[in-house]
């Protein structure tokens, strides 16, 4: 298993500067914005990618208000079990969610089936258990990717 610090003051601090950025730059190449200017707004936000960093967790609230979010990758995360947090649901248009290798652990989120407009779900290479939410039976998933499970307790049917 690959060595985990504990350096969630530094990665938050880290996770917002790189979001900054990451919502100046989108917003001046979508628009041609000033970087300096204030009225640039996270609810346009349409796709984040966060991997293949050092970041643990992912802040309470962090979602919410990002409402246009179409696209969420954490994949190669060192996230501690329950740093998925419930206000994912609020990006109502996410069609695309991965987080594999991200260090997820126990059952499959429920609110992830919640997600009403969500085609596929990548959570490959996690520590993922049985049994799959009831909330997946209205689900409108398209694809569904949950290989290479490494918990003793694999998924079944």
């Amino acid at each position: 298993m690959a060595e985990t610090r504990n350096c969630t003051p530094y990665a938050a601090f880290v996770f917002f500067f790189l979001f900054y950025l990451l919502v100046i730059d989108l917003c001046c190449q979508c628009r041609g914005a000033n970087p300096d200017d204030t009225t640039i707004k996270l609810s346009s936000l349409q796709k984040i990618y966060l991997q293949a960093n050092a970041f643990d967790s992912i802040p309470s609230g962090f979602f919410i208000g990002l409402s246009s979010l179409q696209e969420i990758s954490l994949d190669d995360l060192p996230l501690t079990p329950r740093s998925l947090s419930q206000d994912i649901t609020s990006a109502t248009r996410l069609v695309y969610f991965s987080a594999i290798n991200a260090y997820l652990t126990g059952l499959i989120p429920d609110f992830l089936g919640s997600l009403s407009s969500l085609d596929i779900l990548h959570v490959s290479y996690n520590q993922l258990t049985s049994p799959l939410p009831s909330s997946f039976a209205g689900s409108v998933l398209m694809k569904l990717f949950l290989d290479h499970q490494q918990s003793r307790d694999k998924i079944s049917g």
